[in-house]
């Protein structure tokens, strides 16, 4: 079974996100500060358009989203959003919007697994200074909202890392890290995934042919432990290069954990990892 079809709760979102008015970054007066009535108004219809007259609560200290506030490199923003534990096995999705980067849906996260969303992390593209919005949904129907704000530019278009053929060539490869050990009885660990991908926005140029480099990135992912899903990622362009998601994994230890990536050319990849004891 192909993975975009073990994925009906992801629809894949059309681009006219890519058609709202994409934001004047430098004014007269410099940047336009976090908090202006455009920044507003992009929110309102960015929210309308992903998803739609649902009321948007503030999550207060439910859930708290991180990033740097200058990063240090645009095309390698680290983000983080946390749960609180009390809200964490409640919600069944979180939203991540990047409010100026050309499509502003940057990932869609999907809990397999009760509390599998409970601290994620992952790095993206930030093309604009901007607003990000993390948004989860309960099992309620509930969506809590909480908002960072980014200085960055030039995150969508800035060259990958290396060379580009051999970054194709190593495309598909995964690497784990479980930092705390393998889950155990009563005890949820971190877990990280990288997968080498280029992960091409289609707004990269080849600097020596000068013509665009085409768009070529991953697109769906679902992560099993002993056969069941923890947690499903529908992400987009604004994730970065060698797309690295961290989410918590609970369960015994022994269980095997496999990935399961395509991306939008419709490759696909898997990566299995057997979790003794000792890692």
């Amino acid at each position: 079974m192909g993975v975009a079809a073990m994925h009906p709760a992801f629809p894949r979102r059309p681009l006219l996100l890519a058609g709202l008015s994409l934001p004047a970054i430098a004014h007269a007066q410099g940047i336009e500060p976090a908090e202006t009535p455009r920044r507003a108004a992009r929110w309102h219809d960015l929210r309308q358009a992903i998803l739609g007259d649902r009321p948007v609560a503030p999550a207060g200290a439910a859930l708290d989203l991180t990033a740097p506030a200058r990063a240090q490199d645009a095309a390698l923003v680290p983000i983080a959003i946390a749960l609180s534990a009390e809200i964490a096995p409640q919600v069944t999705t979180l939203t991540l919007v990047v409010d100026e980067n050309p499509l502003p849906l940057a990932a869609v996260f999907r809990a397999g697994q009760p509390g599998a969303l409970r601290a994620l992390t992952a790095r993206i593209r930030v093309d604009a200074y901007t607003l990000l919005h993390a948004v989860a949904e309960t099992a309620d129907g509930r969506l809590l909202e909480a908002a960072r704000f980014v200085k960055a530019a030039g995150g969508c278009s800035a060259p990958i890392g290396g060379d580009l053929e051999a970054a194709r060539q190593r495309m598909g490869r995964m690497r784990l890290a479980l930092p705390e050990g393998p889950p155990g009885p009563g005890r949820a660990v971190p877990v990280q995934v990288a997968i080498s991908h280029p992960n091409t926005s289609g707004l990269q140029m080849d600097p020596l042919t000068r013509l665009s480099i085409p768009a070529e990135y991953i697109r769906e992912i679902r992560v099993t432990y002993a056969g069941a899903e923890v947690i499903g990622v529908a992400p987009d362009i604004s994730i970065a290069e060698n797309p690295t998601f961290g989410f918590t994994l609970a369960g015994e230890p022994g269980g095997e954990l496999r990935v399961e990536a395509a991306d939008n050319r419709d490759r696909r990849f898997a990566g299995t990892w057997t979790l003794g004891t000792t890692g």
